[in-house]
């Protein structure tokens, strides 16, 4: 690139001998033109001090006061850079989607085109145990933006027990399933998919009904029930030609179902791209975390 004396220089006659260094008038341009460029340098420098991309030292210091963010301890350039820029993109109006691919691209030195990843709603394994006797009633918060379909395992812990036809009823829907048989201590029943599997044996003939039990996105009540052969325990309730005890007998229920988690998203990232950036998983939390709306879980997922 041309100097700005060699641009002056052009421009005069040839008899003025500015091309001859040893001549006055070489002297004058080239004195002249130094200024010039000495001077355009440092207005581009104090253009670049004023970008959050090209400033260093005081003056990015004299940037992270206007955030009210001073610097860490030991915190270089590079890394104080990147907290000034999620603070920007905050105050412009961080917690969208396009503000979170903004800051992990920033955090992890990726070109503005790069494909980040952001599950909304992620999928997550839900699983609650309640122990139970007879006539036990309890509810169950799913957790999740739609219905699922669960798996309900019911296992006898009292020694010395049977208990027969146990039964597991959705009080909301009205769904309700019953495994015609006995169980004693140590079995456990599995009812999957309109299955059932005793001990791990198929036992699905002898369920009252093939239909799951289906559990609703919203808080909903449960209920166990069963038969007892034995005349003991504390009458509870009575129909014609049948009756149901409450007895000291106690059983697990277990319910585990998939859920989509309401208001919470994942950004998914490969492990090699955080260890060739050199960046830990942790301080993009502490970035994401800082941007995210209110009451929205925001996690980073390493795969």
């Amino acid at each position: 690139m041309a100097t700005r004396a060699e641009k002056i220089s052009a421009r005069l006659p040839h008899f003025y001998l500015s091309w001859d260094r040893s001549s006055v008038v070489s002297s004058m341009v080239e004195s002249m033109g130094k200024c010039m460029d000495d001077t355009e340098k440092e207005f581009v420098a104090m253009m670049r001090s004023h970008w959050v991309d090209t400033a260093s030292s005081d003056n990015l210091d004299k940037m992270g006061a206007l955030y009210s963010m001073p610097r860490n301890a030991g915190e270089l350039d590079n890394d104080y850079r990147g907290r000034l820029k999620v603070a920007i993109i905050s105050y412009k109006g961080g917690g969208t989607q396009n503000s979170i691919k903004m800051i992990t691209r920033i955090a992890l030195n990726l070109p503005p085109d790069y494909p980040v990843e952001i599950r909304e709603n992620p999928l997550v394994k839900r699983k609650k145990t309640w122990k139970v006797r007879a006539n036990t009633a309890w509810s169950v918060n799913p957790g999740s933006i739609v219905d699922s379909e669960p798996d309900i395992s019911i296992s006898l812990e009292t020694k010395d027990a049977r208990i027969a036809n146990p039964t597991i009823t959705n009080i909301d829907t009205g769904d309700a399933v019953t495994f015609n048989g006995d169980l004693t201590y140590g079995d456990t029943l599995k009812l999957s998919n309109g299955k059932a599997l005793l001990n791990g044996i198929d036992k699905s003939n002898s369920l009252s009904s093939p239909k799951p039990i289906s559990m609703p996105r919203r808080k909903n009540q449960w209920q166990y029930t069963e038969s007892i052969g034995a005349n003991i325990g504390v009458f509870d309730q009575a129909q014609f030609d049948r009756s149901v005890f409450a007895v000291d007998i106690m059983s697990s229920v277990t319910v585990e179902w998939t859920a989509y988690e309401p208001a919470s998203f994942e950004v998914v990232l490969p492990k090699a791209l955080l260890d060739k950036s050199g960046v830990k998983a942790d301080y993009l939390q502490g970035l994401i975390n800082s941007v995210k709306s209110g009451g929205v879980k925001g996690v980073v997922k390493v795969l």
